[in-house]
């Protein structure tokens, strides 16, 4: 059976027709699962969920151009892992020591703020390691550390060495120490004038 030449281009037409269909209908549906995907790992709010579906059901094409620069920015996961990141950083910046005079970082082995020469540790005798002023031993070396005098604390210790002796007295009391300030008596008042009679 011939077909003539309006026969073929009507076959062409009709192939061309159900084709187009079917890609816009692939389209279609890939738009719409890719939507519902997209927006199920953005966000769990179910209302901007049903907003998306509805846009890119009832619109095909134009919904998904609306969606996209509406959509939220980062996803769920990507969301959490900034979230992680500034925690650990957060934790890191706390756990960082800083100087207690100008609150600026500082390692921890320095021995003084190299901004405001605040001493902050104390160099081991034996390794020369910084130490923290409390530790009673250094923990490289395993050597006792001197205990530290200030110098107001020396003053103090020799003024109470020059003080005298204190006696104790049987009962066990202590006694005060003796006062080495000397006894100055008030001066003698003067006596007034007294009117004595012309002689005669």
């Amino acid at each position: 059976m011939d077909i003539g030449i309006d026969g073929v281009w009507g076959l062409v037409a009709q192939v061309a027709i159900v084709v187009t269909f079917a890609y816009l209908l692939i389209v279609w549906v890939a738009s719409v699962v890719w939507t519902y995907r997209d927006i199920s790992a953005r966000t769990r709010d179910p209302f901007s969920q049903t907003v998306s579906l509805i846009l890119a059901i009832a619109f095909p094409i134009v919904g998904l151009l609306v969606y996209l620069p509406t959509r939220p920015r980062q996803t769920l996961a990507e969301a959490y892992d900034h979230q992680l990141e500034a925690e650990a950083l957060l934790h890191e910046i706390q756990e960082q020591a800083t100087c207690p005079s100008c609150r600026r970082r500082v390692d921890d082995d320095f021995i003084a703020c190299p901004y405001c020469r605040t001493s902050l540790r104390s160099p081991c005798e034996s390794c020369g390691k910084a130490l923290a002023t409390t530790w009673v031993l250094c923990p490289y070396c395993a050597s006792p550390r001197t205990p530290i005098v200030v110098p107001n604390a020396r003053r103090n210790a020799a003024a109470i060495a020059d003080e005298p002796t204190v006696e104790i007295a049987a009962s066990g009391r202590q006694k005060r120490p003796a006062s080495t300030a000397t006894y100055t008596p008030p001066a003698a008042a003067k006596a007034p004038p007294t009117d004595t009679p012309a002689d005669a």
